[in-house]
């Protein structure tokens, strides 16, 4: 399957290809897992002493709205997690790298999804760069789940369903999984048709697991993602279970930008209601970005999404 489509081009092909590819998932992209990296990922082969780095990433971090400064924090970030911590023992070792990975995969996937896809005025045109930056997303991901729940991941490198193991995951593992889910859904879908519904039931159950374990995680984050879920199926769109599910997401964050976007982008657009479509974004353009100060940044380029997406508004609603 082709990775160079427009995304317009490929969810127009979502439909004609259903069951070409549901009966053809052996042309899925297959990736190397980090699941079965097991003790390598707390190998200490970094110099250097680890608080400094700690301290500096998350510094770093806090200025992410700037990608110099995001890409910093990604390097020191990759750098203490191999770096010695002679102060922890075994346990608090694995606690503290898998906490470093749950760090880098958030941070992976707002370069590709704010800084690289913003670049220019084709997003289109930043699709390979966004495709890469994802899969290191699922990487480090993985490398944080086989810290939090290596039983889970023993069963999956195993060859076992993940479908049928993640519902018994540990809750511990929550941050993991869901950056897991959300990288490898946006990975897959620029991947191919194929492989995005390869993966489209391991990716639910994962989300499933999440709001059956802690709801509100990352501002109503896996009810935001059953309203994309629910407007994109190929094989029967259910736009009442998409609205239940944003409705929920917005209760738990309202003032989180991006849910309002999708809302516009996804669900207004499927509906044909450009009325909702105005609103949604209205309210993301007119809200100050600080409402939440802890994501100014994401709230940000969420206005900028909004902006070019209103400005796509006639052309949407012919």
């Amino acid at each position: 399957m082709s990775r160079h489509h427009s995304r317009a081009t490929r969810i127009g092909l979502l439909g004609l290809l259903t069951v070409f590819s549901l009966t053809s998932t052996a042309c899925a992209t297959k990736r190397d897992s980090a699941l079965g990296q097991g003790s390598q990922i707390l190998a200490a082969s970094g110099t250097g002493d680890f608080q400094i780095t700690i301290e500096a990433a998350q510094a770093s971090w806090e200025r992410r709205i700037n990608r110099a400064d995001l890409e910093t924090a990604i390097a020191r970030w990759e750098l203490a997690a191999t770096q010695a911590t002679p102060n922890f023992d075994e346990q608090q070792r694995a606690e503290a790298v898998a906490e470093i990975y749950e760090n880098l995969t958030r941070a992976y996937y707002f370069l590709a999804d704010a800084h690289i896809r913003l670049e220019g005025d084709d997003e289109s045109q930043n699709e390979a760069a966004m495709m890469a930056i994802y899969e290191r997303g699922i990487t480090a991901a993985e490398r944080a789940l086989a810290l939090r729940d290596p039983g889970f991941v023993a069963k999956i490198a195993a060859g076992e369903s993940w479908q049928d193991n993640v519902a018994h995951a540990n809750a511990s593992a929550v941050p993991a999984l869901y950056w897991y889910a959300t990288n490898l859904g946006r990975w897959a879908l620029l991947e191919g048709i194929a492989t995005i519904l390869a993966r489209k039931d391991d990716i639910k159950a994962t989300m499933d697991f999440i709001i059956a374990h802690q709801p509100e995680y990352f501002h109503g984050a896996a009810h935001r993602y059953f309203g994309v879920y629910w407007t994109k199926l190929p094989f029967g769109k259910k736009p009442e279970e998409a609205g239940v599910a944003f409705v929920e997401s917005v209760k738990i964050a309202p003032n989180y930008f991006a849910t309002r976007v999708l809302i516009a982008e996804n669900l207004a657009t499927l509906n044909g209601d450009r009325a909702q479509f105005d609103l949604e974004l209205d309210y993301v353009l007119n809200t100050p970005v600080d409402v939440v100060p802890e994501i100014v940044p994401e709230n940000t380029f969420e206005k900028e999404k909004a902006r070019r997406l209103k400005a796509r508004g006639d052309r949407l609603f012919r």
